[in-house]
């Protein structure tokens, strides 16, 4: 058992332009000199044939977000090159999810539930309001700067991940990308900016590159479900709605994923299989056989219990610590969140609107994980 430890939680308010949010974005990281180590590399250390790919690649599915890296730039008197998201976006982390129809719970609302879990190390911990010109309205995690984690947005549209199985990325330990494509948190950001409806952002997610084995979680204003895999460039997806074909012929009425391939169009891509990840999907799956209609409080219930019994871990020195748990309730445009580990911090209710602005102290009760928790089966 370690010692619990305390990050400072940040709730910031982004309007105006795609410039003038990186402007912004900007200002906020030379106030800030940890985010500043993490958000820039050193001038020319980024290929110019690899960064004129990856502008063309974020104009054609991420429109704006080149503008936004541009004023984030000038704020900082670099060249745009030199941000940090363009080397970690082109090509980590826990996380549990899962989405009822509004049949299945106790409020008659789609609900969809999260954890994340990874370190507060190299994490903004920013969760934001984002207002910009000409995209949707959003609320949602920061990452990366000008990345998104998870969030909603105005019409109701929210929007989590989870990685599937061991990461992929630029780092010791990552799995190597087995195509050319984006990263998760601008996947998330893109569809919370341009999309309304679980159609729209499964149709943008099939189109675009992905190069991160990504499960999405997604669920809308109209009652809608559905979950995308992503395996080395290999696609499927499960979209479930009241009276639908899928439901009349299943009875499916939830949706769940941790950190593995769930559906059987991506299985034969899985190359391996974290222990973990089988025992938090079977936790999640005993709560709906248990319940015959699921409530918020069960849905906090289970993120908040510790796992294996629960989904929440306090591995933060392994990066695999609850960062936030969540729950979406698309119906009403809300979600109840906690910052930090459920266990230890209270629960906050946040709509599609600007936020009150403050930074404050999170609790992180650091715990050791034994030695089958990473076993890989």
């Amino acid at each position: 058992m370690h010692a619990t430890r305390t990050a400072t939680m940040t709730f910031k308010n982004l309007t105006g332009t795609h410039y003038e949010v990186g402007q912004a974005l900007g200002q906020w990281t030379l106030s800030r000199p940890d985010l500043l180590q993490r958000a820039i590399l050193p001038p020319n250390a980024y290929p110019a044939d690899k960064l004129r790919a990856i502008e063309g690649l974020l104009d054609r599915h991420c429109a704006g977000v080149n503008e936004e890296i541009q004023g984030f730039a000038d704020a900082l008197k670099i060249t745009p090159d030199q941000a940090m998201y363009y080397a970690a976006t082109y090509v980590e982390r826990g996380c549990s999810a899962m989405a009822a129809l509004p049949s299945r719970t106790a409020n008659g609302h789609a609900l969809m539930a999260r954890n994340y879990d990874f370190t507060d190390e190299i994490e903004e911990l920013c969760f934001a309001y984002t207002d910009i010109d000409g995209a949707f309205r959003h609320v949602g995690s920061l990452l990366n700067l000008f990345g998104r984690c998870d969030g909603m947005n105005e019409h109701g549209l929210a929007v989590c991940i989870t990685s599937n199985g061991i990461p992929v990325g630029n780092f010791e330990g990552g799995r190597k990308a087995g195509v050319t494509g984006f990263m998760f948190w601008a996947v998330v950001r893109s569809i919370l900016e341009q999309c309304a409806t679980v159609d729209e952002a499964v149709a943008w997610a099939m189109d675009a590159p992905i190069g991160f084995n990504i499960n999405l979680m997604l669920a809308d204003g109209e009652g809608r479900i559905g979950l995308l895999q992503c395996m080395d460039g290999h696609k499927g997806f499960r979209a479930l709605e009241e009276n639908g074909s899928e439901g009349q012929t299943s009875q499916a009425d939830h949706l769940a994923v941790t950190n593995h391939v769930v559906l059987d169009d991506v299985k034969p891509f899985e190359t391996e299989l974290l222990d973990n990840s089988v025992k938090r999907l079977a936790a999640i799956e005993r709560l709906f056989d248990e319940h015959p209609t699921v409530a918020v409080d069960d849905l906090k219930t289970l993120l908040s219990t510790p796992y294996p019994d629960g989904l929440c871990c306090h591995y933060y020195p392994v990066f695999f610590g609850t960062l936030r748990s969540m729950v979406f309730d698309t119906t009403a445009r809300s979600i109840e969140m906690t910052c930090g580990s459920p266990r230890a911090n209270a629960w906050r209710r946040f709509a599609v609107e600007p936020l009150d602005e403050q930074d404050f102290s999170i609790s992180l009760p650091c715990e050791d994980a034994n030695e089958e928790f990473f076993r890989i089966r």
